[in-house]
């Protein structure tokens, strides 16, 4: 099972990709044994563990340029991640181009490191890794809904130095919805979290990607359930 869940921030993505890991724990007898949620700078945690306040500040302070490779590099070698079985990363090459051509100044149109070639080359090599299909889940909600969210939760860990403005997130809203569009990768899925408990997310996408489920994610389940 290979799966990106791609959304604005605050849709919930994070909180989804952990009860996704442990829905496929219960139900397959092992999670997804790392979830890669690293693609927003300076958020770029997860190997070995959560960047600090300084280390986000260090991250921050980088060069559009600095920032590009940094970003760029992380991003290819997370693709040979696709030669497993399983895959669960939080926003990957789809976010990470929106937050870099609204906020961090690199992978502009027409630059050498456009991010619309980028995503293209990347898509093209995944597709080489592997024949499985990758589950795109676009996850939306209600700008209102987020702009609630965003105060109720803007000064915890998972979104200290976020650059999201409220009155982006319609433009943000849309480059989502743009680029699952524009991805070759698929099958996709569109969730909305404006309403209804993380649960309630988790029972409708867990529905939703029944019928791409691989031949050895149902071998899992059958094995688990015996």
């Amino acid at each position: 099972m290979k799966i990106i869940l791609a959304g604005c921030e605050y849709v919930g993505t994070t909180t989804i990709a952990n009860k996704l890991s442990a829905w496929k724990q219960d139900v397959m007898g092992e999670g997804f044994s790392l979830i890669h949620d690293h693609s927003k700078i300076p958020h770029t945690s997860g190997h070995p563990d959560d960047t600090t306040l300084e280390e986000q500040a260090q991250i921050l302070a980088l060069s559009p340029k600095l920032k590009e490779m940094y970003s760029r590099y992380h991003i290819y070698y997370h693709v040979h991640h696709y030669r497993g079985d399983d895959d669960l990363t939080v926003g990957f090459h789809i976010e990470e181009s929106i937050y870099a051509q609204m906020y961090y100044g690199y992978g502009l149109p027409g630059e050498q490191y456009d991010r619309a070639l980028i995503n293209g080359q990347i898509e093209s090599r995944i597709k080489q890794i592997t024949d499985d299909p990758i589950i795109v889940v676009h996850m939306t909600a209600s700008p209102e809904i987020l702009v609630r969210r965003m105060s109720e939760m803007k000064d915890t860990p998972d979104h200290t130095n976020s650059l999201v403005k409220e009155s982006d997130i319609p433009t943000i809203l849309d480059r989502f919805r743009e680029g699952v569009d524009r991805s070759s990768l698929g099958p996709k899925i569109k969730i909305d979290t404006s309403a209804g408990s993380p649960d309630d997310t988790l029972a409708e996408l867990v529905e939703a990607i029944q019928p791409h489920l691989t031949d050895l994610d149902r071998q899992r389940i059958e094995k688990h359930g015996t």
